[in-house]
This record gives C-alpha cells, sequence and structure tokens, in this order.
C-alpha cells in the first residue's frame, strides 16, 4: 500500500554509503536508532544486514516503513551506487517513496559554527567535492568538482558575507589540504570537528523537515566527474593462436 504522505509522523528510514562510512538510521518524531560504521569499501555487504539489524533491535517491520531518504553524491562511484539500489529496491518492493540528498549538505548539517560553510571531500588529483553554504544554513550554489584554486576562491567570496568578513567554517576529507591554499588567500578558516563523511541520522533529520514528498523525481546518483575506471586497451589483450 502507498504511504499516506499526509500522516504527521511518517516513519523514515534514511541510509549513506557515499563516502568513508556505512549509516542508517531509523526516525519518527524523533530518531529512534540509528548505526554508523567507519569503512572505506564493503558498503554493499554491510548496507542491508545493518538496515535489517536497526529494524530487529528496533521492532519495526520493514512493511512499516513510509518514506526512504538516501544520499546520491557527489562520492565514490560505487559507494553511491550501493545505498541508491538498496533503496530504490526497497521503495519498489515497499511502494513508497524514496528521495535523494546531496552528501555535502547532509555533512554541513553535522557543522554547527555561525559562519559560512566550505565542505571539501578530498577526491585526488587536486579535485574537491566542494559547495558553500552561508552562515544561516543555505547552500550557496551547487556541488561542484573544483581544484584547490578554485576552492580558495570560492572561500575569499564567502569569508566576504561573514561578520568579520574574512573567515568561514571549513570540513571534509579536503580540509587539511587546502590549509596552504586559504592561507594564501587570506582566509581565516575554523576546521569543524565534525565526521567526514555523511551520518544517516542527519540525513534522517532533514527528511523529516521536508515537506515535499509527492511526483518525486527518479533517483539517480549524482556523479561530478567520470569513474576512474577505464577500459583495458585492445592493443595489449593476450592473443591466442
Amino acid at each position: 500500500m502507498p504511504a499516506n504522505t499526509s500522516d504527521p509522523s511518517p516513519l523514515i528510514l534514511a541510509c549513506d554509503t557515499t563516502q568513508g562510512a556505512c549509516s542508517v538510521a531509523l526516525w519518527r518524531d524523533g530518531l529512534l536508532a540509528s548505526q554508523l560504521h567507519p569503512m572505506q569499501k564493503g558498503h554493499a555487504e554491510a548496507l542491508m544486514p545493518m538496515i535489517e539489524t536497526l529494524c530487529d533491535d528496533s521492532g519495526i517491520e520493514m512493511g512499516a516503513l513510509d518514506r526512504l531518504a538516501v544520499t546520491h553524491g557527489p562520492g565514490t562511484f560505487t559507494g553511491v551506487r550501493v545505498g541508491l539500489s538498496a533503496m530504490r529496491g526497497l521503495a519498489l518492493s515497499l511502494a513508497i517513496p524514496v528521495k535523494t540528498y546531496g552528501t555535502l549538505a547532509v555533512m554541513a548539517q553535522a557543522c554547527s559554527d555561525a559562519l559560512p560553510l566550505i565542505v571539501a571531500v578530498d577526491a585526488k588529483r587536486d579535485t574537491f567535492f566542494t559547495q558553500g553554504f552561508m552562515a544561516d544554513g543555505t547552500a550557496h550554489g551547487d556541488p561542484q568538482a573544483l581544484s584547490a584554486a578554485a576552492v580558495s576562491a570560492l572561500a575569499v567570496t564567502l569569508a566576504a558575507t561573514s561578520e568579520t568578513k574574512d573567515a568561514i567554517a571549513l570540513c571534509g576529507t579536503g580540509a587539511p589540504l587546502l590549509a596552504d591554499a586559504l592561507n594564501a588567500a587570506g582566509v581565516r578558516f575554523s576546521p569543524v570537528d565534525a565526521p567526514p563523511y555523511p551520518d544517516a541520522a542527519m540525513l534522517a533529520a532533514m527528511a523529516a523537515q521536508d515537506a515535499d514528498w509527492d511526483n518525486l523525481p527518479a533517483a539517480e546518483p549524482l556523479y561530478l566527474r567520470p569513474p576512474d575506471a577505464t577500459l583495458p586497451d585492445p592493443s595489449k589483450r593476450i592473443k591466442w593462436r
């Protein structure tokens, strides 16, 4: 039976597998339960057992779920697909809506500094998955794949909106790698004491505040660059006689 989206207290299952952790959470009028396990790989094997354990320990049947929330990127190519595939499968089998949220926006929810914020995830090769946020939490543009120089330029723009006109907060795995570039740009920055990956508990809270669950678009991944994997060079294949 489709979820009743007018229910003032929907039961929400949220999950994230996009970065260096696998996390799940249940929410109804507040956080019911959550699990988070830091990991660089193995999300596909960990996710469904975590969901099943969370529901079992909370005494909740899967069929009681009303809504699903999942991060859709940016993140690792495989990690993004793991969470999306699982939630799309549950949405189809349970006939309930699934809604996607940006990885960097969920990470920003864990940052409480009253400063403009940059979330920057190290994507290697002088590339950072980056999104800026104003001091009131509103997004300053969409997620982007930026060089250190481009992140510094964004930091200068955001710092000018702070009360002191020169300061921002900074979080994510890219934060320590950007220190020199931000110092050179004359931006004072405050590293945020927050996990360098999304937490499904934060995602569940965001989903609970979201009233727009009708006529949702398909849950699709958000990739800011192509996957690192490349096809084999045909000229190097073994030739059998």
